[in-house]
């Protein structure tokens, strides 16, 4: 196999465009949801990603707690956050 420069000027701004096309924003999601994790506590509001509602009860490594209408409480993975909810008006609807 045969490799000149002209190659490499086809292949390395490809790999480039690859990178901050996909690699770069999927890094950053993962990083803010880790920060939102990490900045959860008692008493939030948040939707999962199954559309439901709850408020924090208890968190415990990656075991969420979560306190739904009428006190029921449901045990969530923490990957099954979707995110915090800040509007109780969003909460309701």
């Amino acid at each position: 196999m045969n490799f000149n420069v002209q190659d490499l000027m086809f292949f390395v701004p490809m790999i480039l465009i690859i990178y901050f096309m996909i690699f770069l924003p999927k890094r950053r999601e993962q990083q803010a949801l880790t920060k939102m994790f990490e900045a959860l506590k008692k008493g939030d509001r948040v939707l999962t990603h199954s559309g439901m509602y709850g408020e924090v009860a208890a968190i415990k490594d990656n075991l969420i707690t979560l306190k739904f209408h009428d006190g029921v409480r449901i045990d969530f993975n923490k990957t099954a956050i979707a995110r915090a909810v800040e509007d109780k008006a969003e909460a309701k609807a």
